[in-house]
């Protein structure tokens, strides 16, 4: 995905046209295929352009249609012949020639800043408005792409790369501890604070938010969140929500389709099949002409999975030609890679193959990873409050027969007791408290208790609906950014788009009677049975299970010599008694959070 910097001196000094020029080169490899740059005064916007879309060939960013805003971004903008249909121009518009950063401009000049209501898709941007002197950006709702920003002395600094952002002379490299400490409580700092770096003076700008810098003065806000208020579609036949949910998720899927090719990252679970089935129904189309391959990564020894046959099953079906990557090759922890903030990722040789054999075959993956967390069903007791009683029991027995098993009754007492009792924290992870922490810097940023915060369950808020509420902690807890999670700028990697986070597919499975249609993901799985076998269909979730107990025989604890940087934040002594043949699965799987944090730091 294209590559993006803003500087603006809010003292009013004119930009340094060489840093400008230096940053935005800094993006090559964001932006393989063209960078360019615009100041004027105090404010320079570069970019670098990577084409994804069929409509890139005419993408000019940073781009104006006047002269007086400015925009660039990375911007992939869904429902485009609705949003023009919106517009009302009075010029026709050929959508076929139009780049999404002209839709964009041409929202802003309609509607202003509301225009982020009007807009779907995945998109990061900074936005100069000449007239009154006003940076505008924005985030996508889910945060399916990056922005950081920073404001130091009289720089602000705005790009969705964190390697750009560091080239900045006024951005030093002094580590944000507490990003530190979250991650290795947490595994990945993210869960805590979505709005923090591993660097004190870099932020990012949080999913569905928008950032304004004007007189000197930056203001954040929130410009959407998940609706409370949707109400349940009532049909009468159930082939009606079939065919409704079978529209809506065609709709997802052919938006992200306007490219030359298209690789699909396939598990053969139900999630990415389905967005297989539908590319091969719209592929032999005349509106859409692309090649469509498909990548499976799969272990065959070290942790045996059923990857393989399923997904070869879906591809012999679809006629939809499958590369497998046999994961077992790639050992723990190696090779090593610069990553934007320190991540539980066991096989980096695993992940930079995956990526650079896409790109072999196109420029954008599809992916299914958001499907569990969007088909997240809720439970019986709240379903019944909302829906008909006696059709839900009739339901849930059917489901009983279908999928063997009964459906949870989702009373919440388990969970009430424990917040009033003070044991939840107690119950609520299968993982144990970090042993190895640096006391001092422990109790200074009051770990445990961020720990307590985080697995304590919390009660319903009492104006939601209970499947808003438990769709809006699966859909908005989770990092979806993948667009930016290699620092060294030397890697080109693919554009990551999952149908599964299209507001129109959210705001649809919003207005589902959760009984029978997401329990066990029954409507994903009607709606796609006659266009995938039925062992696909039929089959049962099935995790991969915790690859790190399989790697973890590689780790060599007892070999490990803790460095300068990471004994900061780890007391060794506690490191190398938890070390020493804890025979706890979980606790093992924990101890690799300090090496994976060590060898970050020596990486910097």
């Amino acid at each position: 995905m294209s590559g993006f910097v803003a500087i603006v001196n809010t003292r009013g000094a004119p930009v340094d046209r060489n840093l400008l020029d230096a940053l935005t080169a800094s993006l090559r490899c964001r932006g393989p295929d063209r960078q360019q740059v615009w100041a004027e005064g105090p404010v320079g916007l570069g970019h670098a352009l990577f084409r994804t879309t069929l409509e890139a060939q005419y993408e000019h960013q940073p781009a104006s249609i006047d002269g007086r805003v400015w925009i660039t971004g990375c911007i992939r903008v869904d429902a485009r012949r609705e949003l023009v249909e919106k517009l009302r121009l009075g010029a026709p518009l050929s959508l076929e020639n139009t780049p999404d950063s002209e839709l964009v401009l041409h929202a802003y000049h309609a509607w202003g800043e509301r225009c982020l209501d009007h807009l779907l898709g995945d998109f990061a941007f900074a936005l100069w408005d000449g007239r009154k002197q006003r940076l505008f950006c924005a985030r996508d709702r889910f945060g399916m792409r990056q922005l950081y920003h920073a404001r130091v002395g009289d720089h602000c600094i705005i790009s969705n790369s964190l390697h750009c952002m560091r080239q900045h002379p006024a951005i030093s490299d002094d580590l944000n501890d507490q990003a530190m400490m979250d991650f290795l409580v947490l595994g990945d700092h993210v869960w805590m604070d979505k709005t923090q770096t591993v660097f004190k003076e870099v932020n990012t700008l949080s999913p569905a938010h928008q950032l304004i810098l004007t007189g000197g003065r930056t203001t954040i806000r929130r410009y959407w969140d998940l609706p409370t208020d949707v109400p349940l579609l009532r049909y009468r036949r159930e082939e009606e929500y079939l065919e409704h949910f079978r529209s809506v998720f065609r709709q997802a899927v052919e938006d992200r389709l306007r490219c030359n090719d298209v690789v699909i990252s396939m598990s053969g679970g139900t999630d990415s099949s389905a967005i297989a089935a539908v590319v091969s129904k719209i592929r032999p189309g005349e509106s859409l002409k692309f090649g469509l391959h498909a990548i499976t990564v799969v272990y065959d020894k070290l942790h045996p999975c059923r990857e393989r046959f399923y997904s070869s099953l879906v591809g012999e079906h679809l006629a939809v030609p499958v590369q497998y990557i046999v994961a077992d090759q790639y050992p723990l922890l190696a090779p090593s890679v610069q990553w934007t903030r320190p991540l539980q990722i066991y096989q980096p040789g695993l992940w930079l193959d995956l990526g650079q054999q896409t790109l072999q075959y196109a420029p954008v993956i599809l992916t299914g990873s958001a499907g569990d967390n969007l088909l997240h069903y809720s439970p019986v007791l709240p379903t019944m409050a909302e829906a008909n009683p006696l059709q839900t029991m009739r339901q849930i027995l059917q489901l009983k027969v279908r999928y063997g098993k009964m459906p949870g009754l989702g009373t919440g007492l388990k969970a009430r007791l424990r917040i009033l009792t003070g044991t939840a924290a107690k119950r609520s992870s299968i993982y144990p408290y970090s042993p190895w922490l640096d006391r001092d810097l422990e109790q200074q940023y009051g770990m445990r208790d961020r720990w307590n915060a985080h697995w304590t369950p919390t009660l319903n808020d009492a104006n939601a609906q209970p499947r808003h509420t438990q769709l809006s902690a699966s859909l908005m807890s989770p990092n979806w950014n993948t667009d930016d999670l290699e620092m060294s700028g030397d890697l080109t990697t693919p554009e990551e788009r999952d149908p599964y986070l299209d507001l129109r597919l959210v705001e649809f499975v919003l207005s589902l009677p959760p009984m029978p249609w997401l329990y066990q993901k029954h409507i994903l799985r009607q709606s796609m049975s006659s266009l995938l076998p039925k062992a696909i269909i039929e089959r049962p979730k099935q995790p991969l299970g915790t690859l790190a107990s399989s790697l973890i025989e590689q780790a060599r604890f007892g070999e490990y010599r803790p460095s300068k940087a990471l004994l900061k934040y780890v007391d060794a002594m506690a490191f190398r008694k938890a070390t020493a043949g804890s025979g706890n699965p979980y606790l093992d799987y924990l101890n690799l959070r300090p090496l994976i944090l060590d060898q970050w730091l020596q990486m910097l």
